[in-house]
């Protein structure tokens, strides 16, 4: 193209638009763009479409959600949810951020990263001033500072290239900006934390470092958790199969029909004995001896891609729940599938694809549980 006097007099005033419109605060200064573009929605029609098909299969009842003991229709204090392709997930995601109400929602995540990487004992902030959704920009709370103010030096780090590879929390976004739920809209705001390994007694310092932060600036603001805070954490459940997982094999009871059950049924066993009803620390650590292997030594007894950040965000939970005088949450498993069953929704058409195979020999888990 050649460059003339009119396109750099005209890059020039676009320029001085953007910065004025950054300035004027309608366009923030630093925005975190999404990393996956397959998948997951980059377009409201697309959330639109994976809404309208997980309303109506949760209006039919999805797998293994606990009826006994059905949530009231009040706001969640907190919840368990996917991060996985919404074709597959899609219905996991809807169930419990629907009632995720609240106008700050922190949330906890996996940073897959980490691990290659060599990086542990770090609770990772990003620097960014809003995370950029299928329905416009989702600002990052000013209160992150705060937070981070007063936590242990040692155990944060501030890294907005981890985070801008890392697709566990950005896959929340656009629930968390869909118009028909109730508590999204201009004002929400929210706070993204990665969770990386937390050995020994350092996983215990960390859950009462963040907690102990989070009630003092709830505090210092007024804020009452579940109406005006929710903390969501960001967890698939297990990683199955002998096909397309770089070489390995997570299929230590077969890759056949029966091998499928007899790890859907582990999933399900995990999730209603350590994450659904009380949250408490007991259960908390039935968790991590059921998924874990000798203190997070890889590889895991259990391959869930929650690890990391189930323990730590339920752990959070508890004790906030302590350090405000009040009794533990209770979770109700909202829903239970696989990337089998129920399988791919009917929304490709909208350009939704899917970023790994489904087959008995490559399948991922999902939980989706809502704490009140």
């Amino acid at each position: 193209m050649k460059i003339t006097y009119s396109v750099v007099c005209a890059f020039a005033a676009a320029l001085v638009m953007w910065y004025g419109a950054a300035a004027a605060g309608e366009i923030p200064a630093l925005v975190r763009v999404p990393v996956d573009s397959v998948g997951f929605a980059l377009t409201a029609a697309q959330v639109e479409a994976v809404v309208a098909v997980s309303d109506s299969m949760i209006a039919a009842g999805l797998p293994d959600a606990d009826q006994s003991r059905a949530p009231d229709g009040g706001p969640l204090l907190g919840a368990i949810v996917p991060h996985d392709d919404y074709i597959y997930a899609g219905p996991f995601y809807v169930t419990a951020l629907r009632d995720v109400r609240a106008p700050l929602v922190v949330m906890f995540g996996v940073c897959h990263k980490a691990r290659r990487i060599g990086l542990e004992g770090k609770l990772v902030f990003d620097d960014f001033d809003a995370w950029k959704g299928p329905y416009g920009y989702m600002p990052v709370s000013p209160l992150r500072e705060r937070v981070i103010e007063l936590l242990p030096e040692d155990i944060v780090l501030v890294s907005g290239e981890l985070h801008a590879g890392e697709h566990s929390l950005e896959s929340l976004v656009p629930f968390l900006q869909y118009p028909g739920f109730p508590g999204a809209g201009k004002d929400r705001r929210i706070l993204p934390v990665l969770v990386t390994r937390q050995p020994g007694e350092l996983y215990l310092r960390s859950v009462e470092a963040m907690a102990s932060a989070l009630s003092r600036v709830f505090a210092e603001e007024g804020l009452e958790w579940g109406r005006d805070v929710a903390i969501v954490i960001s967890a698939d459940c297990v990683h199955y199969g002998d096909e397309e997982w770089g070489g390995r094999n997570y299929a230590p009871f077969g890759a056949d029909q029966a091998g499928y059950e007899r790890a859907v049924a582990q999933d399900i066993d995990i999730a209603r004995t350590a994450l659904a009803g009380p949250v408490t620390m007991e259960k908390i650590r039935l968790f991590r001896e059921r998924v874990e292997n000798d203190d997070l030594e890889w590889p895991y007894k259990v391959t869930w891609c929650g690890v990391y950040s189930i323990p730590f965000g339920l752990g959070v939970i508890e004790r906030l729940a302590a350090l405000d005088g009040r009794e533990s949450p209770t979770g109700v498993i909202l829903g239970y599938g696989t990337s089998l069953g129920p399988g791919p929704l009917p929304v490709e058409q909208t350009g939704l694809g899917r970023t790994a195979i489904n087959t008995l020999h490559h399948w991922v888990g999902y939980v989706s549980i809502g704490y009140r």
